[in-house]
């Protein structure tokens, strides 16, 4: 059909399919038809059924309209003329409404493509222009509201609709909350999953014999088969939700089209709602790699609100053109604009938590600013603009992911403390033990949050007691040529204990007491610095990780949970305890030191 002027117009559109009870819609193009006030008369093939809020995107010249129908009834064979109830021009390209289950319209949703963000209007209706390179329409989850799921067996996040040429109308039906905005609520945060296809070393008995386990089945049965006990412990009303921090896989072993899919599928087994951060590796510089984390888990950069927490999540792995190197930390300007845009719509009264792959704080020195990004891996030069949007909140957290390690990352910026922190590996050393590179073993974080406050948080190793949080050492331990006494300079002979308290920072109190006797820990604080025992292991039984990873020669290995202390004795029981910021008290003892044949402690029979 060529460009004119017409009386009347008609278009036969033969593959139109619409199923009984949903609501229809058809997208009709005049190939630049300039109607100047005519009718215009579509004829279209449908199959038998009740049509609900039937409607036409019209597109005539530049002009495109939405012509509604109301709810049409159509039997076989029948023809049937329906006139339009009403026509509305469409003045942005990206329109729609947000309702309740009720079919009422909610105010105040925010509603984004990742690079404008509005709010729903009293009507429940929004509009703005899309961004030539958006993929998705998605509104932030309301604190009332419902996390929506992908479906009934999958509880991961699903607040988003990929944007198709020629559709203008994006609806989305919430659910509200039965008794409104949570008080407090559970937030399992779930670092590196790091699924490959690789079938990486596995030990289940006291020998060194290997035996095949895919990462996924590992993932499975070990990480995910644990937060199910862990969720099962909690009284049946507790909200449950869940967040990883990227690399969710890494395609290690070759490309698997499905396995993006299958860590969703694992990850979405359980009551806990959940979304996920984009790392580096589920992207690794690949335009398709990255296709497969959105068709999984949708956009990148969003948001979401939980009782009075307001979580905004985004990738901040920027990929230099054509290279699989990535600029760590950065994000574009494209993305600030958005970050700024969807923290000026939030509630200044609740608390932020940044959530993020790659750390944005190692780059900087205590007592000092952020270092240039060529100085820095894990750092931005975005951090001074981010902090000043947090600052306007109640308070605010950074989450991060990446490194394989866990550190509560304490520094000093323009003048004010920062505290960033970066959670361990559920893969370890990328599935090689059962302990990531730092010895704090495989698992997962557990956080209460309670209004606007974290009002408790602990370190969950997989398959451990919630209470073992550390492991303790005796300093002149021989682990395959390692020794903490050589990597801290704290001489031999003396009997000196060494604590791995995983989670520690410098607001905990730790404590050794011998005889009866407490004595306040030493702790001990290097970059880089290696952990004796996980290296040693990780020496002799790694296979696909480089000795550079794993030990002091990674530059980037910040260590600070660990504390030391020598007894009046050496031969004496000594008792830890340390006490976190929430008034949580744990405890070892020196009976319990990890010794010779080490690999009892990482092999995967013993705990």
């Amino acid at each position: 059909m060529g460009a004119g002027v017409y009386n009347n117009v008609s278009l036969n559109i033969a593959d139109a399919t619409l199923k009984t009870g949903e609501e229809g819609a058809i997208t009709i193009d005049t190939e630049g038809l300039a109607l100047n006030g005519h009718s215009l008369t579509v004829y279209a093939a449908l199959y038998p059924n009740d049509i609900k809020a039937l409607k036409a995107t019209v597109k005539v010249g530049t002009k495109a309209y939405i012509v509604h129908f109301g709810d049409v009834a159509l039997t076989a064979g029948a023809f049937k003329a329906v006139a339009s109830t009403s026509v509305n021009a469409i003045d942005s390209d990206v329109t729609g409404k947000v309702t309740d289950q009720n079919g009422n319209a909610i105010e105040g949703v925010v509603v984004s493509d990742g690079f404008t963000c509005v709010k729903t209007d009293a009507q429940g209706k929004y509009a703005f222009n899309r961004n030539a390179n958006a993929k998705f329409v998605y509104y932030t989850v309301p604190a009332d509201c419902e996390v929506p799921v992908h479906s009934a067996t999958d509880n991961t996040a699903n607040f988003y609709l990929p944007l198709a040429e020629g559709t203008y109308e994006y609806d989305f039906k919430l659910t509200k909350l039965a008794g409104g905005k949570e008080t407090n609520h559970m937030m399992i945060v779930i670092g590196d999953p790091q699924v490959t296809n690789k079938f990486n070393p596995y030990y289940e008995s006291a020998d060194d014999n290997m035996i095949n386990k895919s990462d996924v089945m590992r993932f499975t049965d070990e990480t995910m088969a644990d937060i199910k006990k862990t969720i099962a412990s909690l009284p049946a009303s507790t909200p449950v939700y869940g967040l990883t921090m990227g690399d969710d896989v890494q395609y290690y072993g070759g490309f698997n089209a499905n396995l993006e899919a299958e860590i969703r599928a694992k990850l979405g087994s359980t009551k806990m709602r959940l979304f996920s951060v984009i790392g580096n590796h589920d992207q690794d510089g690949s335009a398709l790699y990255k296709s497969k984390w959105e068709e999984a888990w949708g956009p990148t950069d969003y948001s979401f609100d939980r009782g009075d927490v307001h979580y905004v999540c985004f990738n901040n792995v920027y990929f230099y053109s054509g290279a699989t190197y990535y600029q760590p930390g950065e994000l574009t300007n494209e993305q600030m604009a958005w970050l700024e845009s969807d923290l000026k719509l939030a509630d200044k009264s609740k608390m932020v938590v940044l959530s993020y792959h790659i750390p944005l704080t190692f780059g900087n020195r205590r007592l000092s600013g952020a270092t240039d990004m060529g100085s820095g891996h894990y750092a931005s030069t975005r951090l001074g603009k981010i902090l000043s949007l947090l600052n306007q909140f109640a308070s605010y957290r950074l989450f991060c992911g990446h490194t394989h390690f866990a550190v509560n990352n304490e520094i000093i910026f323009e003048g004010k403390e920062v505290y960033e922190r970066s959670h361990a590996a559920a893969c370890g050393d990328i599935w090689q033990s059962n302990i990531n590179i730092d010895g704090t073993p495989n698992g997962y974080y557990v956080y209460t949050m309670d209004g606007a406050t974290i009002s408790n948080c602990y370190y969950k190793g997989a398959n451990w007691d919630k209470n073992k949080q550390m492991s303790v050492f005796r300093a002149d331990t021989d682990f395959n040529g390692e020794s903490y006494a050589a990597d801290w300079n704290l001489g031999k002979g003396k009997g000196t204990i060494v604590a791995n308290i995983f989670n520690a920072d410098s607001k905990w109190k730790v404590y050794a007491v011998e005889g009866g006797v407490k004595t306040e820990m030493t702790r001990l604080q290097s970059t880089p610095g290696q952990d004796a025992f996980a290296v040693g292991y990780h020496k002799k039984y790694a296979v696909a990780n480089k000795y550079n990873f794993f030990s002091k020669n990674n530059g980037y290995l910040k260590m600070n949970h660990w504390y030391s202390y020598i007894p009046k004795d050496a031969n004496a029981v000594i008792t830890i305890e340390a006490t976190d910021p929430f008034g949580n008290t744990y405890t070892a003892s020196s009976k319990d030191a990890v010794t010779e044949p080490f690999f009892n402690y990482a092999h995967y029979y013993g705990k």
